[in-house]
């Protein structure tokens, strides 16, 4: 379904029953759980590039990330950043967010088979999977205060190869659009903080 642009300055000046403080609030939290994301997302795909051996840890290993049925793609060129509204941005980020705990869960079922004693990438796949979600109810929560609706999120699926490699290789590609949405969600958020400021 298209979203539509919103004047969101407009919006809040209208009958809201959200203050702006409120709001520049909520959208300041979610900033700083982004952050931690990012952070955190970092360490999750350097641990998981770890323990899948080669060509994993090469440096020239860089494959074209594919699509996912039910997860956004977060990469954009910066003019069609640009041209999106509040609104969508806001909107693709719930939808990869309340997607990617799936898809975390999946990656954590499959290492916990091939890498039965990785504690600790488990753990992290298990942290993230809580804090996508957590930023999904923050995104809902910031765009119901601005009298936006957000649409929910397509299933996720998540193709469930036999072949050991390509279970990797989705692993690997989920690790790093996580890694990738922390990333465009810190900037969705830091650019929308800039025009609710505290």
């Amino acid at each position: 379904m298209e979203v539509l642009p919103v004047d969101l300055p407009a919006l809040l000046s209208s009958s809201s029953s959200h203050s702006q403080q409120e709001i520049a609030t909520r959208i300041n939290q979610a900033h700083h759980l982004s952050v931690s994301m990012q952070r955190n997302s970092e360490q999750l795909l350097a641990e998981y590039v770890r323990l899948q051996g080669g060509p994993f840890g090469n440096a020239d290993f860089n494959p074209p990330t594919p699509a996912f049925p039910g997860l956004p793609f977060p990469s954009l060129s910066q003019e069609a950043w640009k041209n999106l509204s509040d609104a969508e941005r806001l909107q693709q980020n719930v939808t990869a967010f309340s997607s990617l705990p799936e898809f975390l869960s999946a990656v954590k079922r499959q290492q916990e088979t091939m890498n039965a004693l990785a504690a600790k990438l488990h753990f992290q796949l298990e942290t993230m999977g809580r804090q996508c979600r957590g930023m999904a109810n923050n995104l809902k929560s910031i765009m119901t205060a601005l009298g936006l609706a957000p649409e929910p999120a397509p299933p996720a699926e998540l193709p469930n190869p036999a072949d050991g490699f390509a279970k990797k290789l989705i692993g690997y590609y989920v690790c790093q659009l996580c890694r990738d949405w922390a990333s465009r969600s810190e900037a969705d958020l830091a650019f929308l903080a800039g025009k609710y400021p505290l």
